[in-house]
């Protein structure tokens, strides 16, 4: 995100979207042309810089093409909602594992959302976002903390969304027989 508008330290916009599959390999990653005049770039803490949008997509074109890629799929993030926001999509809430929201690490937070930052470290034992962030790298992160507590996640997503036997589905429901008394 960078800063935007008269107060740029209030206001942002998307400037790099990045998306890594199961594995952590890149799947898509293209800097977003923002609408509005970049007043900060946040360089030292966003990682884009001005030279940046020389090869940058249309925040549509990003926005198409991100879209695409989600539907149907199940997207982990880490306070995947602010993103979500800021690319205008929405995404059915039973499909999205959000390592920000998972109650083990809010734990680890006090009961509040956990910076990736400190996850990474704690969990996971690498350091991430020690200069500039790299969304790339953000979002390796974010999936090997995934993995690491795929089966915690799945039980935490059970509960919320229970599942229905599959064979029942479509299956019309026959009214009960009464018994008859003799």
């Amino acid at each position: 995100m960078v800063g935007v508008g008269p107060q740029p330290d209030r206001e942002s916009a998307l400037a790099r979207v990045s998306i890594v599959n199961f594995n952590g390999e890149q799947v898509y990653d293209s800097f977003v042309r923002p609408k509005e005049p970049v007043t900060d770039w946040r360089t030292p803490v966003s990682g884009v810089s001005g030279k940046d949008m020389l090869e940058a997509r249309s925040f549509e074109q990003v926005q198409a093409d991100v879209s695409k890629i989600l539907d149907g799929n199940v997207l982990v993030g880490h306070a995947i909602r602010n993103d979500l926001d800021a690319l205008l999509l929405g995404h059915p809430k039973r499909d999205i594992r959000d390592t920000a929201r998972h109650p083990p690490f809010r734990k680890l937070a006090g009961g509040g959302s956990p910076r990736l930052k400190i996850l990474a470290a704690e969990i996971l034992g690498i350091e991430i976002q020690s200069g500039a962030h790299s969304s790339v790298q953000d979002a390796r992160a974010t999936m090997l903390l995934f993995r690491r507590e795929k089966e915690s996640f799945e039980r935490e997503h059970a509960k919320k969304w229970p599942t229905q036997n599959s064979s029942n589905l479509h299956k019309p429901r026959q009214p009960k027989k009464k018994k008859k008394k003799r």
